[in-house]
């Protein structure tokens, strides 16, 4: 809360009580969200990209809190219908893409993510797919220390979102559904490997950053580096 505070240039900084309600608040209020996308739509707000005006006038508020989180959940709403409208449009079309278009458009949604990471280096709930490719073409080497930092980050993720659909079933009174949720976070906690299909995706979602992160680092070219690698297999 006070990293928020600071992204958004409120002085002073809120009292202890003060950030205390406003944890509560949105806990109580935004519950579907994880810390992670309030997180981003922070981000979001002080870069100007949402459809607000994110100016506080020195006051940081759960009105003023809201503002920003309900235009964040707008913003990503827009993503996703677009996302969904692609797919519509994709399953009207009557001839399917050959094998070398799906394999260019692939490369160019991979190069889209990795320019909007340059701008914003947020976390992407699609992140996986493009894991899955750049893996299978030998770009992507993670160190086992470095394996084990993103595990632990992945469990802790996927334990927040679990946590979330089990309130959401909860306030449905979907009580079978919340016991199915509640028996998955504790095979989570127990399972030390990492095996559960949630974590892995996720850690591949966070491995795709950490490889972005690597390539901007090293001042590489992604598609240098993809066409080299599909020239050499």
């Amino acid at each position: 809360m006070v990293k928020w505070a600071v992204l958004t240039g409120v002085r002073p900084l809120p009292l202890k009580d003060e950030t205390k309600l406003f944890v509560e608040y949105i806990s109580e209020h935004f519950y579907r969200l994880s810390i992670m996308e309030i997180d981003n739509a922070f981000k979001l707000a002080t870069s100007g990209s949402l459809d607000i005006d994110a100016e506080h006038y020195q006051s940081f508020s759960v009105i003023y809190i809201s503002k920003i989180i309900n235009s964040y959940k707008r913003y990503i709403g827009k993503y996703i219908l677009d996302y969904q409208n692609q797919l519509d449009e994709q399953e009207t079309k009557v001839d399917s893409p050959s094998e070398d278009e799906k394999l260019k458009l692939l490369i160019e949604s991979i190069l889209e993510n990795f320019e909007n990471f340059k701008k914003d280096p947020s976390y992407n709930h699609f992140g996986y797919i493009s894991y899955d490719f750049l893996k299978n073409l030998g770009l992507i080497e993670i160190s086992p220390e470095e394996k084990e930092i993103i595990l632990v980050e992945a469990r802790k993720l996927a334990i927040e979102q679990l946590n979330e659909i089990k309130r959401s079933k909860f306030n449905e009174g979907q009580q079978v559904e919340k016991e199915t949720i509640r028996l998955q976070i504790i095979e989570v906690c127990n399972d030390k490997s990492g095996g559960q299909e949630l974590v892995i995706r996720i850690c591949k979602n966070l491995g795709l950053s950490h490889y972005f992160e690597y390539i901007l680092k090293n001042n590489l070219s992604l598609g240098g580096e993809i066409a080299k690698s599909i020239k050499n297999g």
